[in-house]
């Protein structure tokens, strides 16, 4: 006689179903958590490793890297009316591809795999490689259009670069979502002090490298002229009075502006403000004496509001919200 042969019932199945989905719940978060772990502490090996390029920079020069001296093309800017102002270029002395931070210090790098976030959401891609050699000629042939963007030497971004068509008049590729994937340079990582004109600076002018960046995380905004801006590199800006339209790539996900009426839930709603940050509530930092760390961004705001994280100045926040109203 046949045995009847026993098998799960559907209300056994419902709930084993149902307990691999409250355990897959409970363990994804976990895993995500751990994932973006690893990627911290390659991002931070990474800023590490460009601490460590400008140390050996500094071992050899024993200042900052130099500004602009060829006095034609400093006269060149100044006939147009611009000097270190914005309106023009936020440092137009300095437009010159091979006096950018990363192009100088390249040959202590060896490796520029380095200047990518593994986290970055919207990593910022070279916005201009230059096609001639010649990058000054190419730069008064094509002004002001190829002037002020982020530029980058002939031949920088590999053969990607070297073979594409002008783009709005100028060789290279824009820096938005729809051109990074391209194969043209991304560089997540930047310097804060030639933003502020601090080229050219002897390292015994420095009051405490410990406490002075010269490496900060970037996003889709590559400037550094307030802190929330290395605090939260996944936000395009914050608008204090009005929105820029279509000043950002994203669309109610990061990056997108932080507007007028959304100023009060960002500061004073710190979960709010964590998904702009880039690694778990924060982001990595190099320092002038070549340690690099981690920093919560609540931190770095009370720290440069404080006068304790050079160069960066004190966050403004609106008269209601906690923080410096200077």
């Amino acid at each position: 006689m046949l045995q009847k042969q026993k098998g799960f019932t559907l209300i056994e199945l419902l709930v084993v179903i149902a307990i691999i989905a409250i355990l897959a719940a409970m363990l994804f978060p976990v895993f995500a958590r751990a994932r973006e772990s690893a990627r911290k502490i390659q991002c931070l090996s990474n800023v590490k490793n460009i601490v460590m390029a400008f140390q050996l920079y500094f071992t050899d020069y024993d200042r900052y890297p130099p500004g602009q001296h060829d006095a034609a093309v400093n006269q060149f800017f100044a006939g147009k009316g611009c000097t270190v102002t914005p309106g023009c270029c936020t440092n137009p002395a300095n437009v010159d591809p091979y006096l950018r931070w990363p192009v100088i210090i390249d040959e202590y790098i060896k490796n520029r795999d380095i200047w990518r976030c593994p986290s970055a959401r919207w990593p910022a891609a070279a916005q201009r490689v230059y096609g001639q050699v010649d990058w000054w000629k190419e730069l008064q042939d094509n002004w002001p259009t190829c002037a002020c963007g982020e530029s980058w030497p002939h031949g920088w971004g590999g053969t990607m670069t070297d073979n594409m068509a002008l783009v709005g008049g100028c060789p290279g590729v824009d820096g938005n979502s729809d051109t990074i994937d391209q194969g043209a340079f991304e560089v997540d990582y930047s310097d804060t002090h030639a933003m502020y004109g601090e080229v050219d600076k002897k390292l015994s002018a420095i009051d405490d490298p410990a406490k002075t960046i010269i490496i900060a995380e970037r996003g889709i905004d590559g400037s550094f002229d307030r802190i929330e801006k290395i605090a939260y590199p996944e936000i395009c800006r914050i608008s204090w009075y009005e929105v820029a339209v279509g000043s950002c790539l994203g669309s109610g996900t990061p990056p997108q502006d932080v507007t007028q009426d959304q100023i009060y839930n960002f500061w004073n709603d710190a979960s709010w403000r964590n998904k702009y940050t880039r690694h778990m509530g924060g982001n990595n930092l190099g320092f002038t004496d070549g340690h690099a760390a981690w920093m919560a961004a609540d931190a770095m705001i009370a720290a440069a509001n404080a006068g304790q994280l050079a160069p960066m100045g004190p966050l403004h926040v609106p008269d209601d919200v906690p923080g410096y109203h200077g």
